[in-house]
């Protein structure tokens, strides 16, 4: 079988998790045609690439308004490779604004035999719009979920539904050991070290950076010896860190791709709401939960979402496990003053740590690419 199969991610945690089952579809279809939507790692792994996902990672409602025509011309463009290529699976990743509006688009597409469709990594939708959950479960030919939660969520809705493991599980590699990896980064092994995560989106950078560079100035008031590391994510530019820390870099460390080694060595870290929480999590860092949007974004997610916690590990255990401190409440006093915990006294540290093993354990187990392009060929073959 050599089938067509177009798959998406938007942003630089959907091209990691993405990268993956490229592999692993590659593996089982060697001369199978993969295109879509991807970053540089699923071009690596064999996607022909159509628009690359860096140009696609938008947040927040006012953000996806102001980039609405570029949007539509991919989608335009998408549609007409699909009605030409005619794949036989459509595989989407996350990334819930564009892909949704593209399976509408696909369930009223005339004049093409509908392809099967595989949505991987099943967006929070039953958080904020539970219409939207039943959507998916009519639209979608299975969903693959990478939390065990979710399963009775879709199921409910009359979704074919798997749990396949977190990604996460299988792509953190070899990570060198602490005096190594500080020492690489011309700092010492016994430092004491801050892990500063703004985000992998330039609109997050802008917004979370100043925030967090405030918030290590008034840390190092109070203990002078703290260093930091800001871990900056491939999808970004560096010019753009460069601009935001012109003059403000003091006892600022820049590490470019390696947040896994960052979250393993870090004493704590400040961390903005996403996936990278889960990563925390996974590590047994003790970390704060912030986030930033615009006022309209905020104020029409405050009015939408449904559930107590917006940080997964808080969601996965049931309670807030994990600071959270949103919009307003993000400012360096209350960074610093739920952070400190985790710096000072270590029945905080201990408390927070059981807590993220119980996230660990509801991870799964590795292999989560491999139980997709699994459900993938056998939706192929039917």
């Amino acid at each position: 079988m050599n089938p067509s199969i177009f798959i998406s991610a938007g942003e630089a945690s959907g091209d990691a998790h993405g990268a993956g089952v490229v592999a692993e579809l590659r593996k089982r279809f060697p001369d199978a045609e993969l295109f879509g939507i991807g970053g540089d790692r699923m071009a690596a792994s064999g996607l022909e690439l159509l628009e690359h996902s860096r140009r696609m990672s938008f947040m927040g409602f006012a953000e996806v308004v102001r980039h609405l025509p570029f949007i539509w011309r991919v989608r335009r463009r998408v549609l007409s490779e699909i009605r030409s290529r005619k794949p036989d699976l459509i595989i989407l990743i996350d990334y819930p604004g564009f892909h949704f509006s593209l399976l509408r688009k696909l369930a009223r597409l005339g004049g093409v035999k509908k392809p099967k469709v595989l949505y991987y990594i099943a967006p929070q939708v039953w958080a904020w719009k539970a219409g939207r959950a039943k959507t998916l479960a009519r639209l979608a030919d299975h969903i693959a979920v990478i939390f065990p939660f979710e399963v009775p969520i879709f199921k409910q809705l009359g979704a074919r539904v798997t749990f396949v493991g977190h990604p996460l599980l299988d792509e953190v590699g070899e990570i060198a050991p602490r005096g190594q990896f500080l020492k690489g980064l011309d700092l010492e092994p016994d430092d004491r070290v801050v892990g500063l995560f703004p985000g992998s989106r330039k609109q997050e950078i802008r917004r979370h950076l100043p925030v967090l560079l405030d918030t290590a100035k008034l840390l190092r008031k109070f203990q002078p010896e703290l260093r930091f590391i800001l871990a900056e994510s491939p999808g970004v530019p560096p010019g753009l860190y460069e601009r935001i820390l012109r003059g403000r870099s003091a006892g600022i460390t820049r590490a470019f791709g390696v947040s896994h080694a960052v979250l393993a060595h870090a004493n704590a870290s400040l961390v903005k709401s996403g996936s990278t929480t889960v990563e925390a999590a996974y590590f047994g860092n003790p970390f704060v939960v912030f986030y930033k949007t615009s006022p309209l974004s905020y104020a029409i997610g405050k009015r939408v979402v449904k559930v107590p916690f917006i940080a997964m590990p808080n969601l996965l255990v049931g309670e807030e496990a994990v600071r959270e401190l949103i919009q307003h409440d993000a400012t360096p006093e209350s960074l610093v003053g739920a952070l400190i915990p985790f710096l000072n006294v270590p029945s905080e540290v201990e408390a927070c740590r059981a807590c993220l093993i119980k996230v660990r354990a509801a991870m799964g187990e590795p292999g989560a690419a491999k139980r997709v392009a699994d459900i993938a060929a056998k939706l192929i073959e039917k």
